[in-house]
This record gives structure tokens, sequence and C-alpha cells, in this order.
């Protein structure tokens, strides 16, 4: 039925370069532009810049970053001003330091090669309690394969109010060769637009909140040329991404509009969050937990994953688990508005288990595809007090428990029904007769013998 997982092949160009975006943030604040009076900040005009949007300011910039690392003073990116680059530039080795750009644009023109996000536009390494702060970070011809942000080896830092616009590869990127290496990194009130990956993370506690990401590949002419079919290889892929080896992230309080690939794509990663987020119109997954890193084996498995209060519709395919245990989804508002599209609203699939799918709204407008599907390699699954609004509300191997309410008053119970420690029942058929009987229940042991029928009676009153 449902696509298990997704392309092995698209994947690989991201193996070459283990492409990660992950901040730590904490709720958004407001910053203020501080008066700058030279006292504790350098300038990128003092160091040679232009920012006529002509001049290439590289070496220029670079200077000053390499000032402010000697100095442990901030940056500055005076207002109003383009300051064109053609190569990467490198802050390495900061420590309480703030990059400050309101109104100030990084235009890359003229780039150096760059093939997967090897280079930046500006990388961060090895820089501790940072903040990037309302920068404008863009790509005015597109030749090469840039990353806008990048962070890496690096901790305590906050990227706040940067909009990046047009860069190859990925919009903001938290990224370490090894996993985890950078950590506690937030990404606030961000704009990614027209990259391949919007925002992504392989780091530790990095939390991706208050974003807005947005592909509009529909509207792109890449779909024009591709017939509105998307296709590997392409220039617009994944909004948010947490990539395999990833602990403690939070994806939460974002926009994603019309994606390549998947809205939110995780790959093996622990203790994840994926909150209140909103996501249309994406030509693969809404939400994607991958935790066989994009093959059919449980190469990895995601650990622990809460999927809650997000709204994913009309996509190819909504919420969608394949090798992940300990996951719960719960209170999300899901919806297939397309009659002609053979896609499920919450797909639980291959090799996935301990996952509990309560209390979501579904609407599937297919005629015959289920609304909540469970695939047969899938084990210990709970589908309980769904509101589905379908034909065809589930499809579920036998031993799946489903819960759901049947009519006014009502609820159907399929799968077995194991009681531990005794059961209470309330009944909803009117007592004729004190201690009738109204019906039974069958009850199973822990190992599923049945335990015969107990009659359950109505009340007295």
């Amino acid at each position: 039925m449902e696509l298990l997982s997704r392309r092995n092949a698209l994947l690989a160009g991201l193996a070459t370069t283990t492409v990660v975006g992950g901040l730590a943030a904490t709720a958004s604040v407001a910053h203020a532009a501080p008066e700058v009076t030279g006292d504790g900040w350098i300038s990128v005009l003092d160091h040679g810049a232009v920012g006529d949007g002509v001049t290439d300011d590289t070496a220029a910039i670079q200077a000053a970053l390499t000032a402010a690392a000697g100095t442990g003073e901030s940056l500055l990116f005076p207002a109003g001003r383009v300051f064109k680059v053609s190569n990467e530039l490198v802050a390495s080795g900061l420590t309480d330091f703030v990059i400050l750009g309101y109104a100030a644009t990084l235009m890359l023109g003229g780039a150096q090669p760059s093939t997967n996000g090897g280079k930046a536009v500006l990388r961060l390494t090895n820089c501790h309690r940072f903040k990037i702060i309302g920068l404008e970070v863009r790509d005015s011809d597109r030749t090469q394969q840039y990353d806008g942000i990048r962070v890496s080896s690096s901790s305590g830092g906050v990227i706040d109010g940067v909009t990046v616009r047009d860069v190859r590869f990925n919009g903001i990127v938290v990224f370490d060769a090894v996993p985890r290496q950078s950590d506690d990194i937030a990404i606030t009130n961000c704009t990614t637009e027209g990259t391949r990956f919007g925002i992504s993370s392989n780091g530790k506690d990095v939390r991706i909140i208050n974003n807005h990401v947005a592909m509009d590949w529909p509207s792109t002419a890449e779909a024009q040329a591709k017939g509105g079919v998307w296709s590997a290889p392409s220039d617009y892929y994944d909004g948010i991404c947490v990539w395999a080896g990833a602990d403690r992230n939070i994806v939460s309080g974002n926009t994603i509009t019309e994606c390549g690939q998947a809205g939110v794509f995780t790959q093996a990663c622990t203790n994840l969050v994926v909150a209140d987020n909103t996501v249309t119109g994406c030509q693969l997954r809404g939400i994607e937990v991958d935790g066989s890193n994009g093959g059919t084996a449980p190469s990895g498995i995601a650990v622990g994953v809460t999927i809650t209060g997000n709204v994913v519709t009309n996509c190819i395919g909504h919420i969608n688990l394949v090798s992940a245990r300990d996951v719960t989804v719960v209170g999300n508002r899901i919806e297939n508005p397309n009659s002609s599209r053979a896609v499920s609203c919450i797909a639980i699939n291959l090799n996935t288990t301990k996952t509990v799918v309560v209390g979501n709204y579904a609407r599937q407008a297919h005629a015959t595809f289920p609304a909540i599907y469970v695939t047969e390699a899938s084990t210990d699954v709970t589908v309980a007090w769904n509101t589905v609004d379908a034909a065809v509300p589930h499809q579920a191997p036998a031993d799946t428990v489903i819960i759901r309410r049947s009519g006014p008053g009502q609820i159907r119970t399929e799968g077995k029904f194991i009681a531990v420690g005794g059961i209470g029942v309330g009944n909803s058929v009117p007592a004729t007769t004190p201690g009738s009987v109204v019906r039974k229940i069958e009850i199973f042991t822990s190992t599923g013998a049945s335990l015969g029928w107990i009659p359950v009676y109505n009340s007295i009153s």
C-alpha cells in the first residue's frame, strides 16, 4: 500500500557530507539593535567592506571576523547594505560574541566551487555562547551548492530573525561529522525560502522553533520543467531535517510550505519532539520518521518520538513512521482533501513498535484508502479515541487494538481486550431489570489465551 520509506538514492548525496542543522532554541526573545559606540564592536566597514552589492567584500569581511577572534569583540553589518561575497566566510574559535545584521544582506555571487554544501556563505566552527541576529543571506545566481549558515563543533548558540533565500543546499544547518558534537543551539524566528533543505540538525539539544520554511515547489521553474512531478536530482527536498545520531531535538511551532519532499524528515535520532507545526502541500510526507536511515531494514531505528499538536494537510502522505520505537502520535489534525490521491493520514510502517496513536483528527477524502494504516510488520500498536472522517477509517493487523466511537454513547473495540487487575465498564443501555445482563466481554491473559466471557450488568438506577 503506502510506500514504506523513501529514496535510498536520494539520501546518498547527504551521506557524502552528513548534512544536518540543529539548534538548541529557547523561547524566542526580541532583540533590540544596540547602540554601536565602537566599544566592544567591530564594523565590517572598518576593515574595507563596501556593501554596495557590486564590490567583492569577501576578504574584508573575513579580516573583520579574524580581528573579532583576536579581540573578543562582536561584529556589525550596518543596515541597508548588500555585502557581496564569492567564497566562504569562517568564524572560528569565538566565544561570547554577536554577529548583528539587521536589514543587512550577505549576497553570494560568482561563487567559488562547492558541492553538497561543502561550503557555507557563513560558517561557525568551535564557537561558544554566540548569537547571529537579523542578517539576510541569499544567493544571487545559484551556480554552486552552498549552505547559508552552518554551525559545527559549537555550543550555546542562538540564530534569531535570520533570513536565508535561494542557497542551493541547507538554509541553516547544525552539522558535525560525528553527531552531537554541537549542543544547546536555538534556531528561532528565522525564514528559509527556495533552499534544498530548509533547516537541519544532527546535534544535541537543538531547538528549531517558530521558523518559516517555504519552497513553494509547484511554482518553481524546476516544477514546470518536470511537469509538476518531483524527481531527483532536485534543488528542493525537505523542509526541516533531524538526521541520524541527533539527540533531544525539538521541532516546534514552525510553518512549512510546499516542500519538494517531506515537510519534516527525521532519521535514526533519539528523544525527538515534533509539536505544533503547520505543514502543507509537500510532495512527499508531511512528517516522516525513518529510523532505517532511508533503507528497508532497521539499521538505526528512531527511539522516543513524540508527534503532537501538528496540522498536516494536502501532502502526498501525511504522518509516516518507519523503524521507530516508543512513539506517541497524539492530538494532530491530518487531512487528505484530494479524493484521487490514495495516501493515508497516519501510517505505522515497517518495523515500528510500541506506538500509540491517540486523540487525532483524520479526514480522508479518498473512497477506498484507509485513513489510519498499520502494516503487518509493525507490532504493539494501539489506535484509540481518534476522530476519523473516512469511508475506510482503519486497516490494521488483528493484534492491533483499535478503540473508537461506533455511535452516540457507544464504543467499538477491535483486537484483544486484556484485563489485568479487573475492569470497570459503564453501560449506555437503560436498566429495565436490575442486575440483568446487557452484554458480555471476552477476557484474555497477557499471553493471549482466552479466560472466557464476563457478563456486563446494567446499573440499578
